[in-house]
């Protein structure tokens, strides 16, 4: 009979049950994953998210490792997270102050991934400490074969961390420095230039640029959310009305104010045709009720012929658009058929022009810029009436 007792598995610095994020402001009533979870920690509802960074990044992996690399893993995570522990500083480690971002810890748990895969493909041990010297060169060597120079530059950080955080690690990690004295844009012979890695925009276009942005918000910007807002409630007011169809267009008719919308796609084959689409939805029926496959649907689109010979129409989804000068000297509406394609097009257009003008003048980070723009397109939404869907752009640029 055995009688030996099971191993136990050494114990982790870290408690099993205690937050991973201890150092990061955290959201109210937020929730952070265990320490001894082995899959995911999701930050996304635990620490602040910028507005430009996807929730993939604030969800660190943990899958696919196994026991040895999983615990080092999540013990390399929570020194970054949180590097002034008081088990990080009882092992003598003192790092800056200052947490990783999640962002970047995620990044870095991806990375050791890689090795602990590549580590399995060479049938090294899952004891670092039984490695080569040699055997973490190799490694460098086989990520510099396949990607840029640069990228490789996070592995290597990624390795000395390995050694650099062996106090709290388990296993006891790497025993010593593979590049010793060497940081990693050494080891790969990168070289600050002191050169802007973006090119620099000159001037004569960026002020044409800004000039052009700021046309779209002050000139345009209106005519588009008005459109927009009145395409929504079209939409979501829209019904079959089958019999009911010849009663609605008839009274619809009736108002001198309504006319009829047809495209004005220039030398297009649809070119002063009936947008039977945007007309049904103008009288709150489908396009269906307009279809030439029934008598009843052919009777409806003679009768809207009829009024179209006598001019009574108009193009887009809002006829009275801004007039604006025109290169041949004339005056005329900035946009020729602001129908609900070009319509949705344009709000694209007015999207980027905000972001360019709040860059210029403000000077802000891409996640400010990006939080700032993420906030006026809620306001936007949460205004149904045409003034405030107008002002949400005027009182988010000048805040």
């Amino acid at each position: 009979m055995n009688t030996r007792l099971p191993l136990q598995m050494p114990r982790s610095v870290f408690a099993d049950d205690e937050p991973v994020v201890q150092t990061h402001p955290m959201l109210p009533d937020a929730s952070p994953p265990r320490f001894r979870a082995t899959g995911i920690w999701d930050l996304n509802s635990v620490v602040e998210r910028p507005v430009n960074q996807p929730t993939t990044n604030y969800r660190i992996s943990f899958a696919g490792l196994n026991p040895a690399w999983n615990l080092r893993a999540r013990e390399l995570a929570m020194t970054w997270l949180n590097p002034r522990h008081p088990a990080v500083l009882a092992a003598g480690l003192h790092l800056k102050p200052d947490p990783r971002e999640p962002r970047t810890v995620t990044s870095r748990v991806g990375i050791l991934r890689a090795l602990a895969k590549w580590a399995a493909e060479q049938d090294l041990p899952d004891d670092l400490s039984a490695w080569e010297r040699d055997d973490f060169h190799r490694y460098i060597r086989s990520r510099a074969e396949t990607r840029a120079i640069g990228s490789v530059n996070e592995h290597i950080v990624v390795v000395k961390t390995l050694h650099q955080f062996s106090p709290v690690l388990t296993d006891g990690g790497i025993t010593t420095d593979p590049w010793p004295g060497q940081p990693a844009s050494r080891v790969l012979g990168l070289r600050d230039t002191g050169e802007l890695s973006t090119p620099v925009i000159p001037p004569e276009t960026w002020f044409p640029l800004i000039r052009a942005a700021w046309t779209y918000i002050g000139t345009f910007g209106p005519d588009i959310l008005r459109a927009r807002v009145i395409w929504q409630g079209l939409r979501n007011s829209a019904r079959r009305l089958g019999v009911d169809a010849d009663a609605a267009l008839a009274t619809w008719l009736s108002d001198p104010d309504h006319r009829i919308p047809i495209h004005s796609d220039l030398a297009g084959p649809l070119n002063g045709q009936v947008n039977w689409s945007l007309l049904a939805a103008f009288i709150g029926a489908e396009k269906g009720d307009f279809t030439d496959q029934s008598a009843a649907g052919r009777r409806r689109r003679d009768l809207v012929h009829a009024h179209v010979a006598h001019g009574q129409t108009q193009t887009g989804v809002i006829c009275d658009l801004r007039q604006v000068p025109r290169p041949d000297g004339t005056i005329g509406p900035w946009h020729p058929d602001l129908q609900p394609r070009q319509m949705w097009l344009e709000c694209t257009a007015l999207r980027n022009a905000c972001y360019i003008f709040v860059a210029a003048l403000s000077m802000m980070r891409d996640s400010e810029k990006r939080a700032k723009l993420h906030l006026m397109k809620h306001s936007a939404r949460s205004n149904t009436g045409e003034a405030a869907a107008q002002g949400a752009v005027w009182r988010q640029l000048a805040a």
